[in-house]
């Protein structure tokens, strides 16, 4: 009887696992034999850093014209090697560079010219001002069941939203600033984190409820339908976007009703402010 064996691959046949960055900033994690034909789509999407990421199953579907249905989001898979001092560390570390950043210096000027406007309402329930952070990711894990990496953005992106609750806090001395913040990606390590900076995390939909005419949006990672939800209780100051680029009449009423500022690139995580603004009511309007 003849002597069979399976037939091993060739060295090069073999893929490795590779991480591949799209246009957005999203880090896919692939293998070499796929890397080719990622970046391929990535060259073609016109996205923005608040796309969610598409696996490699979904991606074959719409090729074949067939209806994508996402998963929804779990929380992100934490590194075995994370600590909440490390974490900590890895914030102050970001917060340090962000605010040496013309970035921060122009949302900072933006910021104090709209804050004074924004928190002048006096009468009943309106005693305190406060931040409602949507989108921000997981600074501690990975998403999509490990295969994209955004901690740096998100940490970068947490590192603002502190800034921007300092801010608030000295130019509003009188007042009692709530923050709150809610992804459904968040887990163990990133709710302590938020817990440690005093941020309130709310389940859905609890975030959209307290959205109002005094509060400052924080969203760097919202989706269109979130935005048109948000944006439909009519908050004071929204730091996001580009919302220009978005198709929807409530948004485009929102933008039309405001002046912005866009932030300069920062160099640090370019891709944590991608063409961001911050949006805000005048004073007065010709």
């Amino acid at each position: 009887m003849p002597h069979t064996s399976r037939r091993k691959k060739h060295p090069s046949q073999q893929h490795k696992r590779l991480e591949v960055t799209d246009s957005s900033g999203w880090t896919h994690v692939t293998t070499s034999g796929n890397a080719g034909r990622l970046n391929n789509r990535f060259r073609d999407q016109k996205s923005t850093p608040s796309d969610v990421a598409i696996s490699e199953s979904s991606n074959q579907a719409k090729e074949e014209g067939e209806e994508v249905v996402e998963p929804p989001l779990s929380p992100a898979e934490a590194p075995a090697s994370v600590t909440l001092s490390q974490l900590e560390r890895q914030l102050k570390e970001s917060r340090r560079r962000w605010e040496d950043s013309e970035t921060w210096a122009s949302a900072q000027g933006a910021l104090r010219r709209a804050l004074p406007r924004a928190t002048s309402l006096e009468g009943e329930g309106y005693d305190d001002v406060s931040i409602v952070c949507v989108g921000l990711g997981s600074p501690s894990g990975f998403l999509r069941g490990g295969w994209v990496d955004r901690r740096s953005v998100s940490m970068h992106q947490l590192a603002a939203l502190t800034s921007v609750m300092e801010l608030l806090e000295k130019q509003t001395p009188n007042r009692d600033v709530k923050v709150y913040a809610q992804d459904p990606v968040f887990n163990s390590y990133d709710r302590a984190l938020l817990e440690l900076l005093n941020i309130t995390v709310l389940e859905h939909p609890g975030a959209f409820e307290r959205v109002s005419s005094r509060a400052l949006l924080f969203c760097p990672g919202a989706e269109r339908r979130h935005l048109e939800l948000l944006l439909a209780h009519n908050p004071a100051i929204v730091f996001g976007g580009p919302l220009e680029d978005i198709d929807s009449d409530t948004v485009t009423g929102y933008v039309r009703a405001r002046d912005s500022v866009q932030l300069p690139l920062f160099e640090e995580q370019e891709h944590a402010f991608w063409r961001m603004r911050v949006y805000y009511t005048p004073s007065e309007r010709g």
